[in-house]
């Protein structure tokens, strides 16, 4: 059971981080802003458009699930 937290932990996250990075390279590249991750995360970018809002989103939904993971495993399996 272990085994698979980890491996969960592991996708969800690079999953997440990949998503966002997707997000915001459709944003720079539309933009040409390159730049843009800190305008997003501190929500100076008022001109997302849908599709990159999703990514966004998703990516950060993903982001939060992998850290709850980590949470539960190192709660039910410490090392």
């Amino acid at each position: 059971m272990m085994l698979w937290l980890k491996l969960a932990e592991a996708a969800l996250l690079l999953t997440g981080l990949l998503l966002v990075l997707i997000g915001t390279w459709h944003y720079g590249r539309r933009r040409k802003d390159w730049l843009a991750l800190p305008r997003i995360v501190f929500n100076r970018a008022k001109d997302l458009t849908l599709q990159e809002y999703r990514w966004l989103r998703y990516g950060g939904m993903l982001l939060f699930i992998g850290v709850l993971v980590r949470i539960a495993n190192l709660t039910f399996y410490p090392v």
